[in-house]
C-alpha cells in the first residue's frame, strides 16, 4: 500500500507547489500595478481585481504607445512594429507583435 499513498502524497505536494506559483504570480503582478488606493497601506486584492487592473493598465499603455506612434508619425518619423518577448515563465522565447490599438473594437466585454 506504500505505493499509491506515496502517489498521493506526491500528488498534494505538487498541486500545493503549483498553487504557491499562482499566489506568487498575483503578488507580483498586483505589485507592478498602480493601484489608486496607494495611501491606504497594504490593501488584499482579489485574484479578479488584480486580472481586470492588470486589463486597464495594458489598455492605457497601449493607448500611451499609440500616441507617442501618432505624435512620432506626425513629426515625419517610421514607427516600426514593438516586438514584446513572452519569456519569464512561458519558457518558449517566442516574440508577439504588439499591434498599436487605434480604436476599441476588439476589446473584451464584461458581460463573460
Amino acid at each position: 500500500m506504500a505505493g499509491p499513498v506515496r502517489k498521493r502524497e506526491t500528488h498534494i505536494a505538487s498541486e500545493q507547489r503549483r498553487r504557491q506559483h499562482i499566489k506568487d504570480g498575483f503578488r507580483r503582478l498586483s505589485e507592478q500595478l498602480a493601484w489608486r488606493d496607494e495611501g491606504s497601506g497594504a490593501t488584499q486584492r482579489s485574484e479578479v481585481a488584480i486580472l481586470q487592473r492588470s486589463i486597464e493598465y495594458i489598455r492605457e499603455l497601449l493607448a500611451e504607445q499609440a500616441a507617442l506612434a501618432d505624435e512620432l508619425r506626425g513629426q515625419g518619423k517610421e514607427v516600426p512594429a514593438v516586438a514584446v518577448g513572452t519569456g519569464g515563465g512561458a519558457g518558449t522565447g517566442a516574440a508577439v507583435v504588439v499591434a498599436l490599438k487605434q480604436d476599441g473594437a476588439d476589446q473584451d466585454s464584461d458581460d463573460d
